[in-house]
Formats: C-alpha cells, structure tokens, sequence
C-alpha cells in the first residue's frame, strides 16, 4: 500500500472516530488525530524510502492535506453540535406552558413574543454562535451589556452574568462550543438581553405613568421589528453602532453617555470645599484663604489650568473665568462672584452628576422623536424658554414657573389661540389660598387689584356686602384687563387638562433671579411680544405694530393661529449641548429620586 493511501485510510478511520466522540473535548480529538498522522508521516516515510529517488514526496502537499483533514473534522462536530443545538432551541420554546415564562438556567426571560417569533422564522437555529467567525459578536455584545451602566441602566437586568459565566467557560474551553446546552443557552440570554435592552434605550425604562410626579408627554414613537434590527445589526460590524439606531434622537445624549462613563473615574478622588460664607461673596481682586481649595476644585473639574507660580489666596481674573464657567454650566448667573450658589456648583458631589445624568438621559428616551416644523420647547427646571422652526432656535427667553408645592406639570399641546389685553378670573385654588384672605382682611383689596365680584348669575356684587369667611367661594372673581393683571398683555392658549398656559406678567423684576419658583403652575415669560410675532409671522394682516397695539389696548381680543404650533413643557435637570457642554439644574421639584429609584429595579 502506497503512502498516499494510507493517509486516506487513516483520514477516514479519524472522520469515523470523530463521529462517535462529539461529547470529548475538542482538544483531546486533535490529540489523537495528530498522533495519527504523524505516525502517517513516519510510516509512508519509511514504506517508501526505497522510492525516494524514483517519486520525491510534496511535503507541502501532505501538510495541507493534514490541515484541511483537521478541519473537515471539526466542521464536521461543529455541524452535528449545530443541529442538536437548535433541538434544545427548540424544546426550550416549545415546551413553555400557557401563562409561563421561557426558563433558562433558572432565569425567567422578558420576551414572549419577540423570541419565539425569532427563532421560528431561523427554523430554531442559533442566532449569534453559528460559526467560529461569528463569536465577535458575542463579545461585543456582552462588552455593550456592560456598558449599559453608563446609561443608567444596570447590566445585570439583562442576564449579564449568566452570560459571561457560559463565555468564559467557552474560552476556557473550546470544546464547549460543541456543547448543544451551552449553545443553546447562551444564545437565547442573548437574544433576550438584546431585546429588553434596545425596547431600554428606545422607549426608556421606566413606565413614567407609574411615577408619582407623571410625564404627560406622549412618546410618540414609531414601533421598531426588533428581531429584524437584530438580524441586520448581525451582519453588520459592529454590535454598540448597531445599537445606536435606538438611542434618542438628540446629539446632546451621547454626550452625556460618554460624561458618565468618564466621571466614573473621578468618584473615589472627589472632595467638598469646606467653608461657609454666610451672605457674604468673594469678588474679583478679593484675598481668602480658601481661594486656593477653589482652585484645586476647579482643577479637578477640568475648568482650571493653575499657573506655574505658586498658588496665592487671590481670586485672579484666570480664575472668575472658571467660576463663570461652572456658573454657566449651572444655570446660575455668571456675575463671576463666589457665593452660596458657585459653592453648590463646586461642591455637587461626582456621583451625585452621574445620577443626575442617568435620570435625565432616561427623560429623553420618554421624549417623542418628531415635533411640528415650529415648536416650543419649555424646561421648568432650567426656567427657559426655547423657539424652533424645524432645528433652527428662533428665541430662547427666561420664564418663571410654579412654586414648590404648585409645581407646573410635564405635558405637550398645541398653541391654537392667543388673547390680547387678557382678563384673569381667579382659579379656584388661587381663589381659596390667595385671595380670600387678602378680602377677609380688606375688602378694598379687590379694587385696588382691579377686581371685580360675581354672583353665580354673573352679576356684580359690592364686596362689603359679601361676607367672605362664609361664602366667599360662591363668587367669582375676575381681574380686569391692564398694566397690573396677572396675566399681563397677552396669553397664548394650548388647551389642557391642567389649565396651565403661557402669559405675559408685571412683575418683570423676577426674571433676573437665579430660581423662579413663583407662578401658581403657569408659566410666566419674558418675551411675550417677540413670541407673538414668530407665531403670527404667516398672518400678514397682523403686523409688529398691530400685535403691540392689541398688547396695549385694554380691550380683551382673541385670535385664532393660522398654524398652530407644538408646545412641550418637560422636566430636565441635566443634559448637553449639541458641542458637548454638560448642564446641571436644581432638581426644584425633587422628581429625579422617583425616576432613580424606578431605573434600579428590575422590571418583570
């Protein structure tokens, strides 16, 4: 028999070998089959050593042939592990009871529509281990579980270690990639982390109905073929930019993302400024002893480069720059002084940023992912005001909002109408908590406010003849149009079930404040004038001169928009620019620990 023919024999005896041992570890398969084949080697060498100079052997040949041998028999075993995997595949999904959960390793899976219907249209095949080339994925995708975290998500609510636990046994092991159960398995973890994670990151997490301050803001969000986006985000190279179809449609989102995943590093070295001013603010030029903690503090947040003199305990014109920066960064005045407000900017503690960010980047998944060409965006905790024709900012303006225990809700609308020389009729919880005790103790109270009392007929009374202790709240009060009425000049109108509009306001003075909290739930602007204009800018009939007439006039006039515009008055304490500026707000309402809390638990 010539070598060549015992390297077939052998081949074959090895390929039937093979067959009978899928449970073995692959390593140990090899083992022999080289045993063989080097016995192979040394045989036909010796066998036909008295043919050498007659028929020279091509040793690259029989090395190639020997590796591709090696490989038929592994593709081979990967094969038949295929298949008994997508058995277990399979039984998994049918075998799950009516009103059940799909169980794997003990760990009930979130989906119950999505990956039956995955696995059914790939005849029950593994999705992500089919090949060797195909195991990438599976490390960028456990990668991307991990990183979950930074967008205040926590990995293990989407099997992070039960993943993990059957991947290093893999790696550990190769032959486990030919283990129907931990194929089967893993890829089902998989599957269903994929999807609970991207539903995540597009609809948000949190059900915000369930919260107790609500979010009336509609997602409005077209519904996404998850199994399709998971098929083609296979295909393509990369799992985290595949992932980035279902991040909100807002530039500022990743990076916030990326802040949180940077401030990280910074938690265990964060320190405070410890010192208290009292009323009192360090002005630019002044000396203090803690001008150099400033600083360092400054230093530590990136915002201050110190100088290669030693540091000195005088707040430098280098540094009000930074002071102003982080003011800015804040919401604050940027006057450049240190006072209670800059030392609550320094000393916000890192981790206390990164909560923030992650409440507020769960906000944004809450948020719809198209608005009308002209819209309104309103952020009570930042009090401003935002103009926008299509992505172009129109006017920004400053606004006054409810008070702590009025708080103005979280809703959108659309502005149909605005009211020129408006008159206010008192709500009745004005009415009750407000005014009623002003006329309990004067009665003059109302005239001097330009009020007037109607009975339930809509008839004026005299107010000293009411007895207002009594039955004060069968009358209505109405404040007359004027330069004193609470509304001001003009109010524009979204209909809504909370009765909260836009409206102009005498008390102008309030603006320049750093917190405006003082509105009973409307809100109050800056620019009511300016406003008027951009909404009414296609009803050519009503000119700058005109709207500031009607303004003016002490006649109450309506007018219906020609194109009414989407109005979204929503809650954010943090997020960032379109260039990557980070911003942080006052959490005025307390609402971010419910949102917290909420993106903690795990969600059955």
């Amino acid at each position: 028999m010539s070598g060549e023919i015992l390297v077939i024999g052998i081949s074959k005896v090895c390929d039937r070998k093979g067959n009978k041992m899928i449970g073995m570890k692959q390593t140990l398969v090899e083992v022999y089959l080289m045993r063989w084949i080097v016995f192979l080697l040394v045989g036909a060498s010796v066998f036909s050593c008295d043919r050498i100079e007659k028929e020279p052997e091509n040793v690259d040949d029989r090395i190639a042939f020997v590796r591709d041998s090696i490989k038929e028999v592994n593709d081979i075993r990967l094969e038949e592990a295929f298949l008994a995997s997508s058995q277990k595949i399979r039984q998994t999904i049918e075998n799950r009871q009516p009103g059940e959960r799909y169980i794997v390793l003990n760990t009930p899976l979130y989906s119950s529509v999505l990956l039956p219907r995955l696995y059914i249209e790939n005849e029950f095949n593994p999705i992500w281990v089919q090949r060797y080339d195909t195991l990438g994925k599976v490390s960028q995708m456990i990668h991307f579980i991990e990183n979950a975290a930074f967008h205040g998500l926590n990995p293990e609510h989407y099997h992070l270690t039960e993943i993990k636990d059957i991947w290093e046994t893999m790696q550990l092991d190769s032959a486990m990639l030919l283990d129907e159960n931990k194929v089967s398995n893993i890829d089902l973890l998989l599957s269903d982390a994929f999807f609970m994670l991207a539903s995540h990151l597009y609809y948000g997490k949190v059900d915000h109905e369930t919260l107790e301050a609500q979010w009336g803001i509609r997602r409005s969000k077209p519904d996404l073929a998850l199994d399709e986006s998971l098929h083609a985000i296979l295909k393509q190279g990369n799992i985290e930019e595949g992932f980035f179809m279902f991040y909100p449609p807002f530039p500022g989102y990743t990076f916030m993302y990326r802040e949180a995943k940077r401030l990280k590093a910074f938690i265990q070295k964060d320190f405070e400024i410890d010192v208290d001013l009292g009323n009192t603010i360090i002005k630019s030029g002044d000396s203090s002893v803690f001008i150099k903690a400033v600083k360092d503090k400054l230093y530590f947040l990136g915002l201050y480069e110190p100088d290669t003199l030693p540091a000195t305990n005088i707040y430098d014109e280098k540094t009000v720059t930074a002071i102003k920066k982080i003011q800015t960064q804040f919401g604050f005045n940027a006057d450049g002084t240190i006072g209670r407000n800059a030392l609550k900017a320094l000393n916000m503690p890192i981790e206390k940023r990164i909560e923030q960010l992650y409440v507020n980047m769960e906000r944004l998944r809450w948020m719809p992912d198209s608005l009308e060409s002209k819209h309104i965006l309103v952020n009570i905790a930042d009090f401003t005001l935002d103009v926008f024709q299509h992505s172009d900012t129109l006017l920004s303006m400053r606004t006054i909002v409810g008070k702590d225990y009025r708080e103005t809700p979280v809703f959108s609308a659309l502005i149909t109408y605005l009211v020129f020389s408006p008159s206010w009729t008192v709500p009745p919880t004005i009415m009750r908590n407000d005014v009623l005790p002003e006329v309990i103790k004067n009665t003059k109270y109302l005239s001097e406010k330009n009020m007037i009392a109607f009975d339930a007929q809509g008839k004026k009374v005299d107010p000293a003849k009411v007895d207002w202790k009594k039955n004060g709240m069968r009358y209505t009060i109405r404040q007359s149009p004027g330069n004193h009425n609470a509304l001001g000049k003009v109010k524009f109108m979204f209909p809504n079930k909370y009765n909260v509009y836009l409206h102009d306001t005498p008390s102008r003075s309030l603006f320049a404040r750093d917190e405006r909290t003082f509105s009973s739930g409307c809100i109050r602007i800056e620019k009511p004038f300016d406003l008027a204009v951009i909404l009414m800018d296609n009803m050519p009939e009503w000119t700058p001169e005109r709207i500031r007439q009607a303004m003016n006039s002490g006649n109450e006039k309506t007018v219906v928009l020609k194109s009414p515009a989407g109005v979204y008055v929503y809650y954010l304490t943090a997020w960032a620019s379109s260039n990557g500026v980070i911003n942080y707000r006052s959490d005025i309402y307390n609402r971010d620990k419910n949102v917290l809390e909420a993106l903690l638990q795990r969600k059955n």
